[in-house]
């Protein structure tokens, strides 16, 4: 009888270490599915802020609409910059989440609003692009003048050689940081790497992330009926049909002469001048 007992006490012993396996697999498993999820979360909150940045220059453009031709083209910089540092200074200057992070339940870490990461990261996503694209506007502004010395054209493709390399180096960074980014979701960019900024959800949910394709669908098929509009309008013959049309009755002779030599709104003929 004891040797029975131990022998169903060692059988429920290895049945519960086998179960904690399970568990701890599984409780694995669903906290690499809340990164991958997040992850996306992540990816989503910077398309969505492109976007919105993208919304935000529109009526800027409406405004230089009526200024002489290229006026806009010359301050585009500025205008980048100014609208990103917008968009910056109101949101996580604020110590809030962008108008991205918040759509996709985002936020920056408490730890991270403090004015050492801040600073930093408004100088690397905002300051130093808008340099970057100053310099090449002053760059091809430059290029083609013909005023220039031999020694002042050595200095200037040298300093052109210089910014290549840099920003084949800054390419080549942020190509990495992308891959890193999805293999381990941390930082979406690479000022975010260099500051140290990490995203965190902003308000725990017990559901999960339901992703909707609603709109996607509707413009995947908004784009499949125009590519085939465009493709069958062109091979109908429009004077045949309307012959068959006539043909049929739906068109009286009148309305067809009417339609030939009139106005095809109002149907009505022009007077004749005598």
């Amino acid at each position: 009888m004891a040797a029975r007992w131990r022998d169903e006490h060692g059988g429920a012993i290895e049945c519960l270490a086998h179960l904690r396996q399970i568990v701890a697999k599984s409780s694995v498993t669903k906290h690499c599915h809340a990164i991958s999820n997040l992850r996306v979360n992540k990816w989503d909150s910077t398309v969505l802020d492109s976007e919105i940045l993208s919304l935000m220059k529109f009526p800027v453009k409406n405004m230089f609409a009526f200024c002489r031709p290229g006026l806009m083209e010359k301050f585009q910089p500025e205008i980048d910059a100014s609208v990103l540092a917008m968009l910056f200074i109101f949101s996580v200057g604020m110590k809030k989440p962008t108008p991205g992070m918040a759509l996709q339940n985002l936020t920056y870490a408490t730890s991270c609003l403090t004015w050492r990461k801040t600073l930093p990261l408004f100088l690397f996503s905002v300051v130093i692009p808008y340099g970057w694209k100053r310099i090449h506007h002053l760059l091809l502004s430059q290029r083609w003048r013909e005023d220039r010395t031999t020694e002042a054209e050595e200095k200037y493709q040298r300093f052109l050689t210089v910014l290549h390399r840099i920003s084949t180096i800054a390419a080549v960074c942020q190509l990495l940081n992308h891959a890193a980014f999805f293999k381990h979701g941390q930082y979406r960019t690479l000022a975010e790497r260099v500051v140290g900024m990490k995203l965190q959800r902003n308000k725990r949910s017990l559901q999960p992330r339901a992703i909707t394709f609603e709109y996607m669908n509707r413009q995947l098929v908004w784009d499949g009926l125009v590519d085939f509009g465009m493709f069958v309008l062109p091979l109908v013959n429009w004077s045949r049909l309307w012959r068959a049309v006539k043909r049929v009755g739906y068109v009286t002779d009148s309305q067809a002469g009417a339609r030939a030599t009139g106005c095809p709104i109002c149907m009505t003929t022009q007077a004749k001048v005598v």
